[in-house]
């Protein structure tokens, strides 16, 4: 009995000890943090806002002209930390560790404006009396674009990413809508680098099964890179030439991290072809979509 709890044991922390590397597959980006300057646009007819390299546009008519924007720099620039330094796969380091940085950061903010939208509306007080009630909505808008330089190479790439307060969003005040534009602005850079730098990781052992259909699996990455609700494509690998092939079979979503390098996934897409997969020894992975 001693001998095969050993046994036991050992194969517990064996596997243990491969759980708790991390799959090799997601290297994390160190990053220096450049100049953030401010270059402030003229007006134009229309302005591209949106999430990331967004296409939604807004007329500016009713533009405030007399804003500040000066008042909102320090803002926006923690914008840029914020959404970058939340990235998962990127490592915002201090001036003491730009030496181990791969890639030099530097950031021109392109537009931090808003405008103004008055609408009426009809009521009725409360002798039946009809009258016109008038309120005044802002809108903002905050562009940023975002250079990465490789250190080693001195290659260039430049990205444009936005954030948005629609008038919709009914905010009372100039100050209002142009913090929600920026919150929503670090969110954006946040899920952009995101999907640049997509989380990647093996499917290592199916969970729940109901007839011909999985409904849970396991993968090896934990709260390390993913929390609960973050979404995979799942693919089996195949070779063509030497090379990688991906053919989609699926979609999952974190149910439980339960470790730094272990997941329980609810499938949410596919589980006819997953379960397929598994019975046929196939290689599968998943990389994640948000």
């Amino acid at each position: 009995m001693a001998r095969i709890l050993c046994m036991v044991l050992t194969a517990w922390l064996m596997t243990t000890a491969v759980w708790a590397q991390d799959n090799g597959l997601n290297p994390i980006y160190k990053v220096a943090l450049g100049d953030i300057t401010y270059q402030k646009q003229e007006s134009s007819k229309k302005v591209t806002v949106g999430k990331v390299l967004g296409a939604i546009a807004d007329a500016v008519d009713g533009r405030i002209t007399d804003l500040n924007n000066e008042d909102y720099i320090p803002l926006a620039k923690n914008s840029v930390r914020s959404g970058l330094t939340h990235a998962r796969r990127l490592q915002v380091v201090e001036s003491d560790e730009e030496a181990s940085a791969k890639y030099l950061v530097t950031a021109q903010l392109s537009d931090i404006s808003a405008t103004r939208k008055v609408k009426t509306y009809d009521r009725k007080d409360s002798k039946g009396r009809e009258y016109t009630d008038t309120k005044t909505y802002y809108s903002a808008i905050t562009s940023v674009a975002i250079t990465f330089k490789d250190l080693q190479t001195g290659e260039l790439t430049t990205s444009t990413i936005s954030g948005r307060c629609s008038e919709y969003s009914m905010t009372t005040s100039v100050d209002e809508a142009i913090r929600n534009a920026l919150a929503e602005l670090a969110n954006n850079i946040y899920e952009y680098y995101n999907e640049v730098y997509p989380i990647r990781a093996n499917i290592i052992e199916r969970g729940t099964e109901k007839k011909d259909k999985t409904k849970e699996l396991y993968i090896d990455v934990g709260d390390r890179f993913v929390r609960e609700d973050v979404h995979f494509d799942v693919f089996i690998l195949g070779q063509v030439a030497g090379r990688e092939t991906r053919k989609k079979i699926g979609r999952i979503r974190v149910r439980e991290s339960m470790g730094t390098d272990i997941s329980l996934c609810k499938v949410q897409r596919g589980g006819k072809d997953i379960k397929t997969a598994f019975d046929d020894g196939s290689t599968i992975v998943a990389i994640s979509t948000d």
